[in-house]
């Protein structure tokens, strides 16, 4: 259901074709921009409207809006309406996510435990993992790299995620990363075992072989 519309910071009650508006919904199925993945994309359909959705926030804790431009009809409050994540672009954020994971503890496999991940960005077809290192790679240490990460998506690992406490995930050895805040019940994704655990909360692939090929 349409809990609100928000066109231009101020409250509506009713958007028409052709304007951008932030919509709220009672439960959705699109991502929000998080934990460095892109917002999903796809749109809002109902009896006589649909929507494109262009952008996904969490602006507080508890509340998704979705940035769309109503395409046909006209939106309003309280109309019931269906969200369809566009499947191909959860897909291939999902592989980026992925390859961030296998990315990182091949870093990790390469320089050893210090090497860990400061920020990231995951979009269809593009991942970025940022960390700090005390010199610049040599051009053999990003080829072992990209071959430790490939020959991990070559073996097919198996990709699984779970939920438990903040010290039980410490316990089992998951990768937290430095200067984000978690919830006491945390979400651990595992590839390959514990080669890869880390905190996390994005879409992912089932098994390691569905990211494709890194290159680095």
């Amino acid at each position: 259901k349409v809990l609100g519309i928000i066109s231009d910071g101020q409250q509506v009650t009713k958007a028409s074709a052709g304007e951008i508006v932030e919509v709220i919904l009672d439960e959705t199925s699109f991502y929000a921009e998080s934990g460095g993945q892109i917002a999903d994309a796809g749109t809002i359909y109902g009896d006589g409207f649909s929507l494109e959705v262009i952008d996904v926030q969490k602006p507080v804790k508890g509340l998704v809006s979705h940035k769309a431009i109503v395409r046909t009809g006209e939106l309003g409050v309280g109309l019931v309406a269906t969200t369809a994540v566009d499947s191909d672009w959860r897909v291939g954020a999902a592989q980026a996510h992925s390859a961030t994971h296998v990315v990182h503890a091949a870093l990790r496999q390469a320089l050893g435990p210090t090497a860990l991940q400061s920020g990231s960005y995951n979009k269809p077809g593009y991942m970025r993992l940022d960390f700090s290192w005390n010199q610049a790679l040599s051009a053999e240490t990003k080829s072992e790299i990209e071959e430790i990460a490939n020959l991990a998506i070559r073996s097919d690992l198996a990709v699984s995620a779970q939920y438990m406490s903040l010290p039980e995930a410490r316990e089992w050895g998951a990768v937290a990363l430095f200067g984000e805040t978690y919830d006491e019940s945390v979400r651990v994704v595992q590839i390959g075992g514990p080669w890869s655990r880390e905190l996390c909360g994005g879409t992912h692939v089932s098994r390691s072989a569905q990211i494709g090929l890194v290159s680095i």
